[in-house]
């Protein structure tokens, strides 16, 4: 409390109109609920605000500071996320994966495609994106695992494959089921339909 305190009364300090003590009646208690926003943050917002004006700030504007202040760190984070992520062996920055999996159901078979995110930052920024539904690779794995075919007579997931840097671009179906012939003669010739 006592930091913030002498927060608002270094912002009072500036001219304005009115006395400080007035400033710090009137507006004492907005401007404390803007800094206790900041948090760690609020010394920073004040040499921010004290830097860029000549006169003591509205609260509108000691909040228009501070909210400019957290979409810059969010660009610095994203642009961080971005070069740490062009790093990544296996999705090569973009963040997800293509995942196929080749499944029985009542006795037809059917090879389907997904999209799931990779473990590095950026697919772990997409994972946890408001409304996308994404799988990370290891919820991908772990539901195809719990889903699959027992045998050729039963339902459920014969293979899968997740296409990264790190494997053959066609899937290698006889993971679970090598006595099973792969759709389409197994060429890998329906992944041209992605």
């Amino acid at each position: 409390m006592a930091g913030l305190r002498h927060l608002i009364n270094r912002l009072s300090a500036l001219p304005g109109p009115g006395s400080p003590r007035e400033y710090r009646e009137l507006l004492g208690p907005t401007i404390e609920s803007i800094l206790r926003e900041a948090d760690d943050r609020a010394g920073a917002l004040v040499e921010r605000q004290l830097a860029t004006s000549t006169y003591r700030p509205t609260p509108a504007e000691l909040r228009a500071t501070w909210q400019s202040m957290v979409v810059e760190d969010g660009e610095a984070r994203g642009a961080n996320i971005r070069d740490r992520s062009r790093r990544c062996p296996y999705c090569e920055g973009r963040g997800q994966l293509h995942a196929v999996v080749w499944s029985r159901r009542k006795g037809s078979d059917r090879v389907r495609t997904y999209s799931v995110t990779c473990s590095c930052p950026r697919g772990q920024q997409l994972h946890g994106a408001e409304g996308l539904q994404r799988m990370s690779r290891e919820q991908f794995e772990v539901t195809c695992s719990r889903q699959e075919a027992r045998s050729e007579f039963h339902d459920g997931v014969i293979a899968w494959h997740v296409d990264d840097a790190t494997s053959s671009p066609v899937p290698e179906w006889g993971r679970w089921a090598p006595a099973l012939t792969p759709p389409e003669g197994g060429d890998g010739s329906f992944m041209a339909r992605r």
